[in-house]
């Protein structure tokens, strides 16, 4: 059954259209993500869903009494209030309302007390289907389901991000809705937090419409995708993986419709050129009426015919310039500790990178990976022996999660011009990276979240860096933008240290996992997926459920007894590491022969890009093949 039809939809910004003739519906129980680039006009589809936005043109259509659930983005509950109270105070305020509505029927007659009885009955069945009888209680059954079951009690406000993300998460599920709208969730969630995420929306029964750039997520939980693109809304059946593939195969058909209606257009149009020297030349007026009924013709097929194909919007260029260092080692940390106040973050740790190597370091919210980059980061160039090293050869490009990279008060233009840069070199650089002429006149607090990470990226290159340390360098990137990045990544011949919780990111950049657990740094040698399947995932899980957790090295010898036994039964660890390694060839072709799709197809060569498509298509259906069997040797 449908729960929203929407038919050509149209939505403008001050005049500018951001999207129209968009027509979907969302059926019972379905899960969609929904994608976009940033500003495209997703959150204002969003809002008009939800029943916030009413200014619109088009029809959209909703299962009568619809209840929808809306978990917005960037919640900041108001201060005072604590958790539960929080959660249940649209049923308090439905129950205040009643008491009122109530008391003003003793003093009504007549028409006004008919109209006051139809209102306190519609208010009756609100508080019903609300459950707000039993609110606080449900409240609190809420947030031990969603993993706060000891926060009904604290203030609201001083939840951290992450927690107060669940919270909108929980306050969009108490009114029991039947289609629940998720802006960007996973935003500030670790790990842990994204794999219960990932669970939560492929086991819930009700519908669910996700707006999300963490492709891994998309990948993992959704049916279909929803696309807003050059003001168009597609829907595309499958997760992320399925849609980016089928989206280059559709690029490459359409490729092939344009050239060849192109190529019927201009026979057309030398015909009626022909034609209308013919006509002029004779005053035969049966020629006259050919030549109208070809421009007829020409008009027609100018109409109908295929458009050419666009992969997306522009991206940026991430070319990084950095030559490889001769030095063995980039890093070398002995006895790091750090702590605020009486709560210990590290103590004693240790970590050596060597030059060159691509490491993560991954942890749960607050164990410290932020304070740590910050310190290694001030630890450049300085020479008084510290616990913190990193060589003298290494130039360090910083993206800081925080953003504080650069001063707010000044400009672009000022920040370029204390690096070095002459004004048309900045100009130059940052137009690959997307910003519009002005841009140097603009003062970095004015910038979005996303124009400071594109900013502190195009530092990075301009600097000639060899040593990337990267703090969450794919928030506020859209799709399109991570996966520029991971572009320029792929090429960048020097060292990298990344804290991420982009799983698809990690997947492409590191091939080390450094995790941070009881105060010390404990490598994983071996890329994210080794690192999720041996250890990462019990230790997610454990996180969930509030268990005791063991150490990583306790883990990883039960994954060799684990394996052992599976050798004795002829399922040995050869197996099983064969098996990543083809896992990691397979994911590598895809994602080349993705990329040369998009590239024959933007050059026009759409027979190219229709094969390296199906090919790219042959390369993911292994992928889940193999996971398959990894899964089932764990």
């Amino acid at each position: 059954m449908k729960l929203i039809e929407a038919l050509d939809l149209e939505k403008d910004w001050d005049g500018t259209p951001l999207f129209e003739g968009a027509c979907f519906s969302i059926e019972e129980g379905e899960k969609l993500g929904f994608v976009g680039a940033n500003g495209s006009g997703k959150s204002s589809l969003l809002g008009i869903l939800s029943g916030r936005d009413e200014d619109y043109h088009g029809t959209l259509r909703r299962k009568p009494g619809l209840r929808v659930g809306y978990a917005v983005q960037n919640f900041e509950p108001p201060p005072g209030l604590p958790c539960s109270r929080l959660l249940a105070s649209p049923a308090l305020e439905l129950e205040a309302r009643l008491e009122a509505k109530g008391e003003e029927l003793g003093r009504l007659e007549g028409k006004a007390l008919d109209r006051a009885l139809a209102e306190y009955g519609e208010l009756r069945a609100r508080y019903e289907v609300y459950g707000a009888e039993e609110a606080l209680d449900r409240a609190t059954r809420l947030l031990e389901r969603l993993g706060l079951g000891d926060s009904g009690g604290r203030e609201a406000a001083r939840l951290s991000g992450g927690e107060k993300n669940v919270l909108s998460l929980a306050a969009a599920l108490m009114g029991d809705p039947e289609l629940l709208i998720l802006d960007e969730p996973g935003n500030h969630l670790d790990f842990a937090g994204l794999a219960w995420l990932e669970e939560f929306v492929r086991g819930e029964r009700r519908a669910i419409l996700m707006v999300s750039h963490n492709r891994w997520l998309l990948d993992r939980s959704v049916d279909a995708i929803l696309e807003l693109e050059g003001r168009r809304l597609r829907r595309w059946t499958g997760g992320f993986s399925t849609y980016r593939i089928e989206k280059l195969k559709a690029a490459a058909g359409q490729g092939r419709e344009y050239e060849a209606d192109r190529k019927r257009v201009e026979r057309l149009e030398a015909l009626v050129k022909r034609f209308a020297e013919i006509a002029k030349s004779r005053p035969d007026p049966s020629w006259g009426r050919r030549l109208r009924a070809r421009r007829s013709q020409l008009e027609r097929e100018k109409e109908a015919a295929a458009e050419r194909p666009e992969l997306g919007g522009k991206r940026m260029n991430v070319t990084f310039s950095a030559a490889e260092s001769k030095a063995d080692f980039a890093l070398v940390v002995r006895g790091y500790g750090k702590a605020y106040g009486e709560r210990v973050l590290f103590e004693g740790a240790d970590l050596e990178l060597l030059s060159g190597e691509r490491t993560a370091i991954v942890g749960p919210n607050g164990s410290g990976k932020t304070s740590l980059l910050r310190d290694i980061v001030a630890a450049e160039g300085s020479l008084d022996g510290g616990p913190i090293r990193v060589g003298p050869s290494m130039k360090v490009g910083y993206c800081a999660q925080e953003e504080e990279t650069f001063d707010p008060g000044l400009t672009v233009g000022a920040e370029f011009t204390r690096l070095g840069a002459r004004e048309l070199e900045a100009e130059k650089l940052l137009r690959r990276f997307l910003f519009p002429k002005g841009i140097l006149e603009r003062k970095v607090g004015g910038l979005s979240g996303g124009e400071v990470r594109r900013l502190e990226i195009a530092r990075a290159c301009f600097i000639g860096a060899n040593f990337l340390i990267l703090d969450e360098p794919t928030n506020h990137l859209d799709i399109e933008g991570r996966e520029a990045l991971e572009e320029g990544l792929a090429d960048f011949p020097g060292t990298i240290l990344v804290v991420s919780h982009d799983r698809w990111f990690l997947e492409k950049i590191a091939d080390r996992v450094v995790l941070v657990e009881d105060g010390k740094l404990v490598p994983y040698e071996g890329g994210f997926s080794e690192y999720w399947r041996d250890a990462g995932r019990a230790a997610a899980s454990s996180r969930r459920l509030g268990a005791a957790r063991p150490a990583l090295e306790d883990r990883g010898a039960d994954v060799a007894r684990q394996r052992g036994r599976q050798a004795a039964a002829g399922k040995g660890t050869v197996g099983a590491a064969d098996i990543e390694a083809r896992i990691g060839e397979a994911e590598a072709r895809k994602a080349g022969l993705e990329s040369e799709a998009a590239k024959a197809i933007a050059q026009g060569d759409y027979r190219a890009g229709s094969r390296l498509a199906a090919e790219a298509d042959a390369a993911k259906r292994l992928i889940d093949k193999l996971y398959e069997e990894w899964a089932a040797m764990g």
